[in-house]
């Protein structure tokens, strides 16, 4: 993306246009769904343009489904603007819902110890169970809409090619009310959500927010344990 607005992040980011005028009795819904996206505010940002155009009466994005919906004008051609802002930014739009997808994550070295044990927010009981003896474990809470959880993603990636001590487990909490959010996000304000655990088992720190040097120096002590 070209431009990181500071927007609010919320489930659902819905904005009226032009002051808050409601719809015409003419106006009509279309959802757009957006694929190939990093992060929330690519959507958020699409939807803080399409707000400031005439014709446009209100604009929503589903970070979950990754669709925007729009509601406009029968003037208004949703479908064009919303395809050229999309390519624009580097991402593809089609019409309707069902269709959104986010970009895939880091591509890991063959042979590297990184496993996904968690998606759809399922919950997991126990985390101690994907600990893995001899090695230091790293436990990632991440969201594919959360841009830092991706830079921490790709960073990883990095730290698995230049070791093999390291265990990498990635859990997709989806979103903030899923099972798997709930049992162990409760005090987080943000993503990603590291545990390290050393060779032993035990937990060397937990990191929220992107915090590289950090993870890494916790890494290392884990190591040295």
């Amino acid at each position: 993306m070209t431009v990181r607005s500071a927007l609010a992040l919320s489930s659902l980011l819905c904005v009226a246009a032009c002051g808050g005028a409601g719809p015409a009795p003419e106006a009509r819904t279309t959802v757009v769904s957006l694929r190939n996206i990093d992060c929330e505010a690519c959507g958020a940002e699409l939807v803080s343009d399409l707000r400031e155009r005439p014709g446009v009466y209100a604009a929503s994005f589903d970070r979950r489904r990754a669709e925007i919906s729009v509601t406009a004008s029968p003037s208004f051609d949703v479908t064009g603007t919303v395809k050229q802002l999309a390519a624009d930014e580097g991402f593809e739009a089609v019409i309707g819902a069902g269709k959104g997808q986010y970009a895939g994550w880091a591509t890991f070295p063959e042979g590297a110890d990184a496993v996904t044990i968690a998606e759809g927010g399922a919950d997991i009981p126990d985390l101690r169970a994907h600990v893995v003896p001899g090695k230091v474990t790293v436990i990632d809470f991440a969201a594919s809409w959360c841009l830092p959880c991706r830079r921490l993603d790709a960073h990883m990636a990095k730290v698995l090619e230049a070791r093999r001590d390291v265990a990498y487990r990635r859990l997709d909490i989806v979103d903030w009310d899923t099972p798997l959010a709930r049992r162990y996000l409760k005090e987080v304000s943000k993503l990603p959500y590291v545990i390290v655990y050393d060779t032993t088992g035990a937990q060397v720190d937990a990191l929220a927010g992107l915090a590289l040097d950090e993870l890494d120096a916790a890494i290392e002590r884990g190591a040295r344990r």
